[in-house]
């Protein structure tokens, strides 16, 4: 940048000079002036191949959108001599997305793999956009390409989680006309497996048993077979001897699950006999959520 910068903007600089010191800028993550030189090359040449693609990267970094979509449709459609990349396609699939236009961005990403199959990154990327518009099973499969892509030991617990997280969401979505009960079923004991296996993997990590029990709660959505309790016991037990207020959330939904199971346990006849103990358990709780949130309105009505 430094040395484009001495003479890239003189009378005797070329376009090709000035898109290369364009270039460095965005390199280096200067957007601003990038683009500010970007925009003197399209005010000599306005179909630039080169400067067109500089305006719609810098105007995406800077989240300048309908900018970016104004400069995308010149850069693909009446520019001269444009030699596409995958990383055309890749930012205008940003773009897109950013846009919630995920039909689109998934197109833009598939052209970007397939000019280049290397970048399985763009699964993800893929993954994303389909998870947005609620469409799980693309999200699932794009997602599959982009693990298996992997070498065995880039396959960690936090790359796993993101398959858990998909099936859970396909699993609690409420578009009942996109999955059937017994599909939702089959989602949340997917999603099951793969937090039990997450929590086994990093059992120091509170997050796989925590997942466990938000899928085996979605299971059990009248709380009647507790699936969820053994989990947001545990979860709770190792959160409390962290006696970190940055998990009081985590907490207080743990709280609030047993609270709940008590206090419905209190009104089951086949537990009649254990009734004044699970009211005290089920006051324990809540008691607990107070403690960490005097205001808590549900604690409070409970």
């Amino acid at each position: 940048v430094e040395a484009y910068a001495n003479f890239a903007m003189g009378p005797t600089a070329t376009e090709e000079d000035l898109v290369k010191y364009a270039f460095a800028l965005f390199l280096n993550h200067d957007f601003d002036k990038s683009l500010e030189v970007a925009n003197m090359g399209l005010q000599k040449n306005a179909r630039h191949a080169a400067f067109n693609r500089l305006a719609m990267y810098n105007y995406t970094d800077l989240k300048r959108f309908d900018e970016a979509l104004k400069a995308a449709d010149v850069f693909f459609k009446e520019c001269d001599k444009a030699d596409y990349s995958y990383l055309d396609y890749m930012y205008y699939g940003h773009l897109l997305e950013s846009l919630k236009k995920y039909d689109d961005a998934v197109v833009q990403y598939e052209k970007a793999v397939k000019m280049d199959p290397t970048k399985t990154d763009l699964f993800k990327n893929i993954s994303s956009a389909y998870e947005q518009k609620n469409d799980y099973k693309k999200a699932i499969s794009a997602y599959q390409k982009y693990y298996t892509s992997l070498d065995k030991e880039h396959q960690t617990p936090d790359l796993q989680f993101q398959f858990g997280r998909l099936y859970y969401g396909a699993g609690t979505q409420t578009d009942s006309l996109t999955i059937n009960a017994e599909e939702r079923k089959q989602a949340l004991m997917a999603a099951d497996s793969v937090f039990h296996s997450i929590a086994e993997a990093a059992p120091d990590s509170y997050l796989g048993n925590f997942w466990r029990a938000r899928a085996n709660s979605a299971l059990d959505p009248e709380t009647t077979l507790g699936l969820a309790k053994p989990f947001y016991e545990e979860v709770a037990t190792l959160l409390e001897s962290k006696n970190d207020p940055h998990y009081n959330s985590a907490l207080i939904e743990c709280y609030s699950y047993l609270g709940y199971y008590y206090l419905l346990a209190i009104e089951n006849p086949a537990l009649k006999a254990e009734a004044k103990a699970n009211k005290d358990k089920s006051i324990e709780y809540w008691s607990k959520i107070l403690a960490i949130d005097p205001a808590n309105a549900t604690a409070k009505r409970a």
